[in-house]
């Protein structure tokens, strides 16, 4: 059987298109193609990139296996959608990691940006989710506590990556060494 893609006009066998149950022919009304690029298209939006990092983060709470443990995210899309404007409203397009407010020039910029051309990966879902280091990403404070409004802060990727080489024990006990060292000027 075929089926025509209204966007593309192509005439197309029925494996060119994805299979969903909500139709009554059992198929997508766009063909593969047509749907990545507009998927790929919205995702390099600002709201569909932020609506990306919050469906992954609610994608968390069932694979526990791939990532140690579950996290639950207990706020909704539009209380995430409200926290990042906060955040613009105080940093702008910037990572809030950085030395505080008071010096934001020297606060690294955040983009959205998804990579790909709306091509077909393996399973023929969209291909194209390379992580770019400048990237928006959702870090949690405290990373042994689930996805709340008040654990969480908008930094890029390449700085969520550094961070989590060290532990927050191990983050606590070097902001200690540094205090009596440096601070509290006690010797080895």
């Amino acid at each position: 059987m075929k089926k025509r893609c209204p966007v593309c006009e192509e005439v197309k066998s029925l494996e060119d298109f994805h299979k969903t149950k909500s139709r009554k022919d059992g198929h997508h009304g766009l063909c593969k193609n047509c749907l990545n690029k507009a998927v790929t298209k919205y995702r390099n939006t600002e709201k569909g990139y932020l609506k990306m990092r919050y469906n992954s983060m609610r994608v968390r709470e069932f694979h526990d296996k791939k990532w140690g443990r579950k996290s639950k995210c207990h706020f909704t899309l539009d209380e995430f959608l409200a926290a990042w404007e906060k955040h613009k409203n105080i940093h702008g397009m910037k990572s809030a990691w950085g030395p505080g407010v008071d010096n934001l020039e020297q606060h690294l910029p955040i983009t959205m940006t998804q990579e790909g051309k709306g091509q077909t990966g393996k399973h023929g879902n969209c291909r194209g989710n390379k992580v770019t280091g400048s990237n928006l990403s959702v870090d949690r404070l405290d990373p042994n506590l689930d996805y709340t409004l008040q654990n969480i802060i908008f930094i890029r990727n390449d700085e969520n990556r550094r961070k989590s080489d060290s532990s927050y024990e191990d983050c606590k006990i070097q902001m200690q060494l540094h205090e009596e060292r440096f601070v509290e000027m006690k010797a080895i």
